[in-house]
């Protein structure tokens, strides 16, 4: 089966310290002691957190409102299985789910998936959207589940920190949580962003500043979630800044990413200011001059082009002795005329 960066099991270990990071107090932030003696469930870890929360104490803990975890795992029908609203990803790949279902049948459920119960009855994904439309996919049924009682405040963030840490996320879509985080007081600043979601802030900024771009680009990437990158959001931002007029010209010129998702900055910069570049205009060839015989018939077609004097001599015409004249002509003009001195090296013979 397809892993995570972090099992089932570290995730759960991991969430309960994640949600004591600092949430809506703007105090500064301190960090607990590390723990030490035999490692604990997530149901010790969240237990100690509200006794903590009872005791005075002069550090940020934001703890969990948590009615009852529920740590062995049990079998859920799939059907009672729904979403979560929290879940950051917008897009699954279609081909990568039914080779994950393979897996499923080949090797078995590896770990339980992570759900909440709901007042409804039907149970709310916490970790493991991408299994439960594998499973779905070749016929399953029902999946192992460890079933926790969570608030909707908790639930959220639960499902934002584990699903950030799949590495198949978008910037866009780790955006989407980051900037939920902040929404919901589950942080204030981006250094805390950071800290509940065990990443750096460095991260945290570059893809938050996503949504700075268009807002008819933020539609369309809610559509194609991978479209934009935060590097190559850069450079949509530096053709804006250029251009501040054309913003729907280049909106639309970065549409070109749907069909061509590897491009890199380079070309993408070029495509974007393409539209912008002045078009070169085109100066319309002079017309040909003609030299007609006795009879009113074309001799010589005589064409200016910059300071050349090209003469096309027609059919019947025989080329020496219209070059032989055509010198003459130019040696007696010559001989009229006084030019500026110039450097022998430049002269020409006549």
């Amino acid at each position: 089966m397809t892993k995570h960066q972090q099992t089932e099991a570290d995730f759960n270990a991991s969430l309960a310290e994640r949600l004591r990071s600092p949430g809506r107090t703007t105090a500064p932030m301190h960090m607990n002691d590390l723990p030490s003696g035999p490692s604990k469930s997530l149901t010790d870890l969240l237990s100690d957190s509200q006794q903590q929360e009872r005791q005075p104490t002069d550090k940020i803990v934001v703890a969990p409102t948590v009615e009852e975890v529920t740590s062995p795992s049990r079998r859920i029908p799939l059907h009672l299985i729904v979403d979560s609203p929290y879940q950051p990803r917008k897009k699954y790949d279609e081909t990568e789910l039914q080779l994950l279902g393979e897996t499923l049948k080949g090797r078995g459920q590896d770990e339980p998936i992570t759900v909440r119960a709901l007042d409804s009855g039907k149970f709310e994904l916490i970790a493991g959207h991408r299994r439960v439309r594998a499973a779905r996919l070749v016929g399953w049924s029902e999946l192992d589940a460890r079933v926790m009682h969570l608030s909707d405040r908790d639930a959220c963030l639960a499902t934002l920190v584990h699903n950030e840490s799949n590495v198949k996320l978008s910037d866009y879509e780790r955006g989407l949580a980051y900037r939920t985080a902040l929404k919901e007081g589950y942080a204030s600043t981006q250094a805390e962003v950071a800290t509940v979601f065990g990443c750096t802030q460095a991260r945290v900024s570059q893809c938050l500043s996503l949504f700075d771009l268009p807002v008819s680009l933020l539609e369309l990437m809610a559509k194609y979630p991978e479209l934009v990158t935060y590097r190559k959001a850069r450079v949509i931002k530096e053709a804006l800044a250029k251009h501040p007029d054309g913003e729907n010209t280049i909106v639309r010129s970065a549409e070109v990413l749907i069909d061509k998702p590897q491009m890199d900055q380079a070309e993408l910069r070029a495509v974007l200011l393409k539209p912008f570049e002045a078009k070169r205009v085109r100066t319309k060839a002079p017309t040909p001059r003609t030299i007609s015989d006795k009879n009113g018939e074309s001799a010589f077609r005589v064409q200016v082009k910059s300071r050349d004097i090209v003469i096309q001599v027609e059919d019947g015409v025989d080329v020496d002795v219209a070059l032989q004249r055509a010198m003459a002509a130019l040696r007696e003009l010559a001989g009229t005329l006084e030019l500026p001195k110039r450097d022998k090296l430049s002269k020409t013979s006549g």
